[in-house]
C-alpha cells in the first residue's frame, strides 16, 4: 500500500505482481494474503501474479534481481509468462476470494486505461522486504520527431570528404 501511496496510484491499477514465490507451505500464503489484502480490495478481475523462480529457481541474494528483470520483459512485451509445473493450488491459498491467479500458459498483459504497471515483491533472509512498482518506459516518438541525426565524417582531405559524404547521402 505504501508504494502504491508513493507511486500516486491506485492499487487496482497494477496489472501483474511478480511475487517472491518460493513455494513453500507457510511463506506463499502469507504472501498471498498480504498481496490481497494491499492491492486487490478495489479490484474487479483477479491479480496475476507469478514468479521466476518457476523458470530458474530461487538465486538466494540476486532473487530480488531476477524478479526485477521478469518484471521489467514482462512491460517490455506486454506479456506474463506462465509459471512454469503451476497444477495445483495451495490448498491454503483461497485464489477466488484473494482475487489472485497463477497464469499456467503465456498470455496478454491486462488492458489498461493508462501506464502499465507491474509490482514486484522481494523478501531478504535478514527479514528485508520490499516492494516496487514498475511503469512501462513511454513509446519511443516516430523517428521524424525525434530531431536532426548527425553523422560525423572524416578524411584525410576535403576532396575525399566530400567523396564520403556524397557516397554517405546516395
Amino acid at each position: 500500500q505504501d508504494a502504491c501511496k508513493d507511486a500516486g496510484i491506485s492499487p487496482a491499477q497494477i496489472g501483474f505482481v511478480e511475487a517472491h514465490g518460493t513455494g513453500t507451505a507457510v511463506g506463499d500464503p502469507i504472501e498471498a494474503h498480504a498481496l490481497a489484502e494491499a492491492l486487490c480490495q478495489d479490484r474487479s478481475a483477479p491479480l496475476p501474479i507469478g514468479s521466476v523462480k518457476t523458470n530458474v529457481g530461487h538465486l538466494e541474494t540476486a532473487a530480488g534481481v531476477a524478479g526485477l528483470l521478469k518484471a521489467m520483459l514482462v512491460l517490455q512485451h506486454r506479456k506474463i509468462p506462465g509459471s512454469l509445473h503451476f497444477k495445483t493450488p495451495n490448498p491454503h491459498i483461497d485464489f477466488e476470494k484473494l482475487k489472485l491467479r497463477v497464469p499456467a500458459s503465456v498470455e496478454p498483459f491486462p488492458e489498461t486505461d493508462g501506464e502499465r504497471l507491474v509490482g514486484v515483491n522481494s523478501f531478504g533472509f535478514g527479514g528485508a522486504n520490499a516492494h516496487v512498482v514498475l511503469e512501462a518506459a513511454p513509446a519511443a516518438p516516430p523517428r521524424a520527431a525525434r530531431g536532426p541525426l548527425v553523422f560525423p565524417l572524416s578524411a584525410p582531405d576535403p576532396a575525399r570528404l566530400a567523396a564520403y559524404a556524397a557516397a554517405l547521402a546516395a
